[in-house]
């Protein structure tokens, strides 16, 4: 029963809030309406027409003599007139452009029709008023390649019909069946013939558990006569507690994970394993992935009354840790100052490469060539890093505990206040006979201490 435990984490100022709620918003979030109509515009409509419409309505690019890049352009209106009725999406020229009929919009031209969130963000801009904040422009996406497949929104295809079966097509026992088996034909091939139990029961082992089966576990699954067996061991493997740690092997390889702190003295991190056990126990327990993600960049802010919100931070400073440059080299010195920058550098790329699959290390040094990341992108997300710095936090592993120890904690400053209060009116209300006598005692408490050090004293 360890009633507490220390775990490598982070510490952080306030910036990193708006870090780790961007991040978990892009990865697993609806946002939440704008709290204000420029702050719906700022946030949704002006990245819509950025991205979308810019490229032939700008200032520079203005077809139909149209601009959507700045307040007075959009008031001039194009070669039909002022485009929008503010109040009024039904009746503005510009919703009806942008909304598919049948299937085809006449904006954007020679391109795929907006989404439907993307027209109804507009379409909510314009029924607020269509408010365009002072002086704000929106600028033309800076990397043109944001139709990049890795950078879409994630979308549910329909299920390819079978149609007429061919002869050595397998039944679809799955929806990815489905898929497997048309993409199959249009090659001119078949899936291979379905696998006797025993391959089953190895496949099964090795891919879920990374183990395998014992003798008896193989007899039990080949012998078993339950049309459903090969589901009920999929079910049974799935709850084992070997799923969590196979599986959080690649997750922690992902994030750098190291039990040293590697470079040249590679020395141990023994407050390292909170945060791999963490990830063990979050895959066991099936948690959601936007939770996983939200408790991994700011769990201690938004759960900090939570054993895994603090646990799990140690996603931060999980790689790779130059002691030599932090410890033996004041940050003064440049190698100091480079080790400094390399660990946060390090931060930045594990947070991109684990949550947003960008190679983002490319743009300490240029705009990156693939993917949609500037410079400017890269060093403004490092300058929230250099908020962090890593620390031993002291934690229970008893929720209740921690709930209760926090309970008592401001019980305590409560009760340090009032007896401040107390002492403060105490000292107020001395007599000046009272201040004197204390002040005497004191001289002579002094002279008490200092012993047989001072010949006068008696």
């Amino acid at each position: 029963m360890t009633m507490s435990g220390i775990v490598n984490v982070y510490r952080s100022a306030a910036p990193w809030r708006w870090l780790a709620l961007l991040l978990a918003a892009g990865c697993s979030l609806v946002l939440s309406p704008a709290a204000n109509a420029d702050d719906l515009f700022r946030d949704q409509v002006a990245p819509i027409f950025a991205r979308r419409c810019l490229s032939c309505h700008s200032d520079t690019e203005k077809k139909g003599e149209f601009s959507l890049q700045s307040a007075q352009a959009l008031q001039r209106g194009g070669e039909v007139g002022f485009d929008i009725e503010p109040g009024d999406p039904e009746s503005s020229y510009l919703v009806e452009l942008i909304t598919p009929v049948d299937g085809k919009a006449e904006m954007p031209k020679n391109a795929d029709p907006l989404s439907a969130e993307e027209i109804a963000a507009i379409r909510r801009w314009v029924a607020a008023g269509a408010e365009w904040p002072d002086g704000f422009r929106v600028e033309p996406a800076r990397v043109t390649d944001l139709d990049w497949w890795s950078l879409r929104p994630l979308v549910r295809p329909p299920v390819p019909e079978t149609g007429q079966a061919q002869q050595d097509d397998q039944p679809a026992a799955t929806p990815i069946d489905s898929f497997i088996n048309a993409k199959l034909r249009e090659h001119g091939l078949t899936m291979s013939p379905t696998a006797d139990r025993r391959t089953l029961v190895r496949r099964l082992y090795y891919d879920l558990l990374g183990l395998p089966p014992s003798p008896e576990e193989v007899e039990r699954f080949v012998n078993d006569p339950d049309p459903l067996a090969y589901e009920k061991l999929v079910d049974d493997l799935l709850e084992s507690p070997h799923y969590g740690e196979h599986w959080a092997r690649h997750w922690l390889d992902v994030v750098h994970y190291g039990d040293t702190h590697g470079y040249d003295k590679d020395k141990p991190r023994p407050n390292a394993w909170p945060y791999r056990d963490y990830v063990i126990r979050a895959l066991n327990e099936d948690k959601p992935y936007g939770r996983f993600v939200q408790e991994q960049l700011a769990g201690d802010f938004l759960w900090p009354e939570s054993v895994d919100g603090l646990v799990a931070t140690g996603f931060i400073s999980a790689g790779p840790w130059d002691l030599i440059g932090h410890a033996e080299v004041p940050e003064t010195k440049i190698d100091g100052q480079v080790a400094r920058n390399l660990d946060r550098d390090n931060m930045v790329t594990s947070t991109m490469n684990t949550f947003a699959s960008l190679t983002i290390q490319c743009a300490r040094c240029h705009n990156h060539k693939f993917d949609p990341v500037s410079m400017e992108d890269y060093y403004s997300l490092q300058a929230v890093f250099a908020a962090i710095d890593r620390a031993n936090r002291k934690y229970d592993t008893n929720p209740a505990v921690a709930r209760r120890r926090h309970e008592l904690q401001e019980q305590q400053t409560g009760f340090e206040s009032q007896l401040a209060a107390v002492e403060k009116q105490l000292q107020e209300k001395k007599s000046p006979e009272v201040v004197a006598l204390e002040k005497q005692v004191a001289e002579l408490q002094k002279r008490l201490a200092a012993g047989g050090k001072n010949s006068d004293a008696p």
